[in-house]
């Protein structure tokens, strides 16, 4: 019915934008050495308009012609005036969608996470463990119909949380529609009256309160179960409990999208009180199709006109075509995609419906198509004659022999699983009764072709080394969430949340015209049940880590069992060929990092053959690039592909918060500009630079290491093996000799693999129109979703890409292209009018490149970015030959990079003008390279100390360059470390010193690299001082953020301490046999530091650090235990990760908000934009445009206080939490707080050390405030007499006995002056704010702070205290690498700092420089 709905319904206006037409999709998936070029290049497609238009933009921009200033020169090309190089046109006032809206910080989205552990069930076959995976266990257990296991994990819920839990009525509103949809098939009395006993006995009488998605199930049982006049009576006794349930449980269940077309109106009929006729059934379907949401979705989702008709294929050598001809069949097995012949509308709309079929195809057929492929291979090698050869055979025809030899395990296995899950205590300790329920949800033919093309991709994934990848651990889980994927994205799913969606928009206009109440007509009615899914939908989808290792090594089990190949060899003493069977695959242990671990180790012959042949057909052909736009975000998990699951924003695994967090914002409708921005990224076409695939293909082919391309045979030499009977120290030296030469080996083969991948993903996209989908990572920042090919990788892809839309060059486009070439050779630090004479000064080299890239003299391989170069090398030929150049169309991309973009943000933060200055926020002639001078003042450090005749210096005096500081300085701002620096100055020293040997005063590079390190540290702390407050502040809000107990754990610690109960979390329920070590270690989890460091962008995206303490927890599997790490909300956090990681993320966080506001306003007004990161691409003639655009939105972040706002933002947030902060103990306060403990002690009030703050101090603090808030006066009265070391400390407000955070400052190793001065700062800024506000004192509080006051200046110990840190010895590397003892200082006092609980405030903001952030619109060199 909603295919004949469709064809009779969907008409013109479906998509306002229309697509060009299509033909038939031919990828020929062929290795780059077989390639033919028999034809040339297609011609590329270009818009020639200079304005593209929007799907929606300002009715005042209507009328407007966006010309460039191009259109403002006419002279030759060879003769321009360099000032319309910068000209812009004046903005419009922000439309809507580029609009930075102000917003409230005191009232931030928080969500207050299930602080308290939760309790842990037994597992008695398969069922049991947390409540977490006791749901996802329900949802698997009901995918495959084990309705008994469903029933005994309800009734385990039931148990484990109170009646009033709302997971207690979702569990039985799973387990109803389960019983619905399965009833089905059954005897429609019995059906009813299992749902009627359920719905009685487990939830009414048990005190569960019923919601409107269990009246709406119910109701449906009534209607499909009952006869009619019974199910009459029955739909109204339902419907009057809804009603005495509340408004919002009537009102969902009249708007629910659960009930069919015909079950609704029959639903709405019998209200006739509430509603007015409902029109027929074939008119509500014509409604829900025709409305334009409803056309979108149907049209997007690829229900269209499924009229047979046969398509003419392209002919091509190989077997290509035909494995996409599998991957792009119809929903129906065996049939062909139709094109819409019959769908009303224009030639346009009907091209793009077609194409949306397309990539649907593309993506839902993948994996199967490629074990088709497989097979096909190995059918024409055995047509040869050709059987289990390793050398005649490739990769994917071995991968078939692998794939057939697996298949009947895997379904012997599925049989397994069913005849233990069928008699569980037949099997009561089989492991299958833990995975079963949810493996037995996917065919046994895509478990083993998932599982093969996950090990054997794995092989050849780019990394720092081939052993992570195929790690037990890692290679188990990651086929696990292979196998998971496929199942939550079936077809069924799909075509469920589509009918939900209309359902849902079609309903809501309808109920508000039927209802017969002036109220109702204007009431939202959408339900209650929101278009996307919830964070606790979203998690009982998925799988617990457990299962999805033990289906991965399950699999992996298999793979090694039956996975074999036939290697030849021939006899050295006969000459006689032997052949041998061998596994192709092998598990072992070992040793990594000092842990023992285990590997998938494939067989020596299979990495050469992954490293030579063609790799596609191996790895799955999902999240390629995409055929048609991609669909719009509008959901946490919706968006992007059509049908392959994806998530909007990256979620850490096991980061809970974060996901809790987004999808409410996401559902707030807070990043809806987020979102937004993702569909701007992703809806820019992009095209193949075929000339550039030709110039890269030839060169590979002949096993050429140019421009980057990994050679096929790498000139390594294996260092000489100094014999058995070499001295020790000989031996160590060769020995890490050759760790690096097989490091450096295996890189370049896992390099050289993943090249190969890159190659043919653009072979196969050559003559196609293809778009990058986009997601965003936890900080904002965005990465286009495909993997392999992208403009976020290496020169050598960014090289292959070019926008689809071409523009004319104009006058100042043709500039922009000779200064982009100049920055691509690396000319990037000179003036503009300099960059473009360097173009002119190299058109003899420009042209040589262009037209002889191979056979001329390579000047574009010398280039910084060559492949970028020859593609621009190309582009600018072409324009220069051309009758006029300015009315050249180009295609290709040009860059604007910030300069250094993190100090630019900290620079516009502080307003820091010196800082500013350095990095382009300043108008100046020439632009100011921050790397160079940190360089220079690097070299003359060194220099002082040549002289003065350190031999390291002396080492390395004159040969400090700005590309060994430029990754330091650009890292240093995002937090690296400074063993991070020193390998990042490593790797350029070995560039420099690639023969390095030993001389006196220097062993080693380590050493020099070291030295290096500290002197460009040393150089930044010189230049940014602005940065550095800035950073300290933000520090020292984490540390008192991450030491901190929330307001509901303080809550929950006065209770337990006054006996009200065990402050156990409410919403469970406990066993009255719980016992005392299981209650302490509750309230031992209560007190535990939670609080992550959460903020709000600028864009309304909430941030939430991920970092956590995890537990390794222990999973026992058939192949081996693994160990997994585990985390959960109610985790600690690790201080440490979070301390060092905010100041680096909330930049990020910045620089994410720049590029989405950007490219908000690049849409707006019809800008091609690309970015990767702090780059920004666009057009040549729009660079002009571009640049003002980047500089708008950089002013309009930082002309409000964004510091300010943040503080805003955290006391809002963290009101009523507490921290642990650290006092000194020989100041007043200190001692003051430590007496008051010693008399608590002696009158056994109190335990513990005097210098540990305990949770017994926090409850009587809470009691303290709770009875000075009190209307009663004696209590108020009894509140001021109470003493706490809070109190004590709030009456001396010493802001100077505080211990500072130890965060890394930029350009700083460890605390020091710089740390010191900002930290004094800052506390006497806080006391003069703590001065003016009254606090309640009591008598004891004065008198101890007047003993201990006298006390410390008897003794005059304040200046001699030591931190315990530094009591005890401890190796130190020194400037040379060789370790030294550091002095220990002698030990003046017995503890140098007390802890104390210290209400949650924050320092004040430091003061703002003078630098004005309007400045940068002079300033031509802020992106360049």
């Amino acid at each position: 019915m909603l295919a004949r709905a469709a064809r009779r319904r969907l008409r013109r206006g479906a998509f306002t934008n229309s697509a060009a037409a299509r033909d038939q999709l031919t990828l020929p998936w062929l290795c780059p050495a077989q390639m033919r070029w028999t034809a040339s290049v297609g011609a590329t497609t270009h818009d020639s308009r200079k304005h593209r238009s929007p799907t929606s933009r300002s009715p005042r921009l209507e009328s407007r012609s966006l010309a460039t200033a191009a259109d403002l020169h006419a002279s030759p090309y060879n003769a321009i005036p360099f000032q319309g190089l910068m000209q812009q046109w004046n903005l419009p006032s922000s439309p809507e969608a580029s609009k930075l809206r102000a917003w409230d910080p005191s009232k931030p989205l928080i969500l207050n996470p299930h602080i308290a552990a939760s309790p842990v069930s037994r597992v008695r076959q398969g069922i049991g463990g947390d409540p977490a995976e006791l749901h996802q266990n329900l949802h698997a257990c009901i995918r495959v119909g084990r309705i008994d296991r469903a029933t005994a994990i309800v009734q385990r819920l039931t148990d484990m949380y109170r009646a009033s839990a709302p997971e207690v009525v979702s569990a039985h509103n799973v387990y109803l529609q389960a019983l619905l949809e399965l009833s089905e098939q059954s005897s429609p009395k019995k059906a009813m009256a299992d749902m009627n006993s359920w719905y009685n006995t487990e939830m009414v009488e048990k005190g569960v309160t019923p919601d409107a998605q269990t009246f709406v199930t119910m109701i449906r049982a009534a209607m499909a179960f009952l006869t009619p006049s019974k199910a009459e009576d029955t739909v109204l006794q339902f419907l009057a409990e809804a009603r005495a349930a509340g408004d919002a449980v009537f009102e969902g269940v009249n708007a629910s999208p659960e009930f069919s077309d015909e079950e609704w109106e029959t639903l709405i009929r019998l209200q006739p009180d509430v509603f007015d006729e409902p029109p027929p059934v074939d008119a509500l379907q014509h409604h829900q199709f025709t409305t334009p949401e409803g056309r979108a979705i149907a049209m997007q989702h690829g229900l269209v006109p499924q009229d047979k008709i046969s398509i003419k294929p392209v002919p091509q050598k190989g077997l290509g075509l035909s494995s996409l001809q599998s991957a792009l069949a119809m929903f129906d097995a065996g049939a062909k995609i139709p094109y819409p012949h019959d769908m009303e509308g224009t030639p346009e709309e009907k091209d793009r419906a077609y194409a949306y079929m397309r990539q649907i195809r593309l993506e839902d057929d993948s994996t199967m198509a490629a074990a088709a492929r497989w097979k096909a291979e190995d059918e024409k090698l055995a047509e040869l004659g050709i059987h289990g050869v390793l050398q005649s055979k490739n990769v994917q025809a071995l991968m078939w022999q692998w794939y057939s030899a697996l298949l009947p395990q895997v379904e012997k296995e599925l049989k397994q699983i069913k005849t233990v899950l069928e008699n569980p205590e037949a099997h009561p300790r089989d492991e299958r009764h833990s995975y079963g329920p949810y493996m037995e949800a996917c065919p046994a033919d895509k478990l083993a072709a998932i599982s093969l093309q996950r090990l054997v991709s794995s092989c050849v994934k780019l990394g720092r080394d081939d052993v992570n990848n195929l790690k037990i651990a890692n290679l188990a889980v990651g086929i696990g969430a292979d196998i998971q994927a496929e199942i939550n994205s079936t077809l069924k799913q799909r075509q469920k949340l589509v009918l939900r969606k209309q359902r849902i928009r079609s309903r809501q206009d309808l109920l508000s015209k039927l209802s017969k109440s002036p109220a109702d007509a204007e009431r939202d009615w959408t339900p209650n049940a929101r278009l996307g899914a919830t964070a606790e939908a979203l998690q009982h989808m998925e799988f617990p880590q457990a299962i999805k290792t033990r289906i991965g090594a399950k699999m992996i089990e298999k793979i090694v069992q039956t996975a074999q190949i036939t290697v030849v060899r021939d006899d050295p003493r006969t000459g006689k060929q032997l052949t041998s069977t061998q596994p192709a695959f092998s598990h072992t242990t070992g040793f990594a990092h000092g842990k023992k671990s285990a590997w998938v180790v494939p067989h020596h012959e299979i990495m050469e053959k992954l490293r030579k042949e063609p790799v596609h057909g191996i790895a799955t052909v999902n999240k390629l690039p995409m055929l048609v736009e991609p669909k719009p975000w509008v959901g946490f998990d919706d968006g992007g592909y059509y049908t392959l699951k994806e998530t909007c924003v990256r979620i850490k695994a096991k980061d809970d918060m974060q996901l809790a967090y987004t999808v409410s914002a996401i559902e707030n409708g807070d990043m809806a500009k987020i979102l937004a921005g993702l569909d701007t990224l992703g809806k820019v076409p992009w095209v193949i630079h075929g000339d550039v695939l030709r110039v890269m293909v030839q060169a590979w082919n002949a096993g050429e290491g140019i421009g980057g391309l990994v050679p096929e045979n790498a000139e390594l030499e294996r260092p000489q093996d100094p014999g058995a009977d070499a001295p020790y120290g000989v031996r160590l030296k060769w020995m890490n000799k050759l760790k690096e030469y097989e490091n450096e080996k295996s890189g370049l083969h896992s390099q050289r693999c993943f090249q190969n991948f890159q190659l043919e993903v653009a072979r196969s996209f050559l003559n196609e129109k293809f778009y990058f989908p986009h997601s965003i990572d936890f900080r904002g920042r965005a990465y286009p979703i495909p993997p392999v090919l992208n403009h976020i990788g290496s020169d050598l892809p960014r090289g292959l890409l070019r926008f689809a839309n071409g523009k004319e060059l104009g006058t100042v486009g043709l500039q922009w292209l000779k200064v982009h070439l100049a920055n691509l050779y690396g000319y990037d630090k000179a003036s503009l009018k300099d960059r473009e004479q360097f173009a002119m000064d190299h058109l003899s080299e420009i042209y040589d490149s262009a037209l002889h890239p191979l056979d001329g003299t390579r000047w574009w391989a010398q280039a910084e970015d060559p492949w970028q170069c020859l593609s621009c090398c190309m582009e600018l030929q072409r324009a220069l030959d051309s009758p006029d150049p300015t009315r050249f169309v180009s295609n290709l991309p040009v860059h604007q990079d910030g300069t250094c973009n993190g100090l630019q943000h900290y620079a516009a933060l502080g307003g820091d003008k010196a800082g500013a200055s350095q990095v382009n926020l300043e108008p100046s002639d020439r632009p100011q390279d921050i790397y160079t001078g940190v360089s220079e003042l690097v070299k003359e450090i060194v220099a002082v100390e040549a002289k003065a005749g350190d031999p390291i210096a002396k080492f390395i005096d004159g040969k400090v360059t700005r590309k060994v500081v430029k990754r330091t300085v650009m890292t240093n701002v995002y937090g690296v470390t400074f063993i991070g620096a020193k390998a990042q100055v490593h790797d350029e020293l070995k560039q420099i010193f690639p023969n390095f040997v030993e001389t006196d005063g220097v062993a080693h590079l380590n050493q020099v690299s070291m030295y290096v390190a500290r002197k460009i540290f040393q150089a930044l702390g010189k230049i940014f001082n602005g940065a550095q407050e800035i950073q300290f502040w933000l520090g020292e809000c984490a540390d008192r953020i991450t030491t901190s107990i929330t307001a509901e754990q303080v809550r929950r610690i006065q209770d337990r301490y006054e006996g009200k109960n065990d402050g156990l979390d409410p919403k469970y329920q406990y066993s009255k046999k719980l016992s005392a070590s299981s209650k302490q270690k509750f309230v031992k989890d209560m007190s535990e530091f939670k609080s992550s460091v959460i903020w709000t962008t600028p864009l309304k995206m909430p941030v939430v650090q991920p970092y956590r303490k995890e537990k390794t927890v222990q999973v026992k599997t058939s192949l081996q235990n693994i160990s997994l790490a585990k985390s959960t909300a109610s985790s600690s956090v690790s201080k440490r990760k979070q301390l060092q990681a905010f100041p680096p993320n909330f930049i990020h966080s910045l620089d994410a908000t720049h590029m989405i506001l950007s490219a908000l306003k690049c849409n707006e007004m019809g800008l091609d934009f690309a970015a990767v990161h702090d780059s920004f691409w666009s057009h040549a003639a729009d660079i002009p445009n571009l640049n003002t655009i980047l500089r708008d939105a950089f002013v309009r972040m930082h002309s409000e206080d964004i510091i300010s706002r943040l503080a805003a933002e955290f006391k809002a947030r963290y009101a009523g939490s507490y921290y642990r902060a650290d006092v000194v103990a020989t100041s007043p306060v200190g001692r003051a707080i430590t007496e008051w403990r010693g008399a608590q002690r002696s009158g056994k009030k109190l335990v513990g050390r005097s210098g540990v703050a305990s949770v017994e101090e926090i409850a009587l603090e809470a009691r303290r405030l709770e009875l000075l808030k009190s209307e009663d006066e004696q209590e108020r009265k009894k509140g001021a007499e109470m003493v706490t070391p809070t109190s004590i400390w709030l009456k001396a407000r010493d802001t100077a006995a505080l211990k500072p955070a130890t965060v890394s400052l930029l350009g700083e190793m460890k605390g020091g002056e710089v740390r010191k001065e900002f930290r004094e700062e800052l506390m006497d800024m806080q006391k003069q704010e703590m001065d003016e506000v009254p606090v309640k004192e009591s008598k004891g509080e004065a008198a101890l702070l007047e003993s201990a006051t006298e006390s410390a200046e008897s003794e005059d110990q304040l200046s001699h205290f030591q931190d315990p840190s530094n009591e005890q010895p401890e190796l130190e590397l020194d400037e040379r690498g060789t370790s030294q003892p550091t002095r220990t200082p002698k030990k003046l006092v017995t503890i140098s700092k007390i802890q104390v609980w210290l209400p949650l405030t924050f320092p004040p903001v430091p003061k703002k420089g003078d630098f004005d952030v309007k400045r940068l619109k002079e300033s031509k060199y802020f992106f360049s």
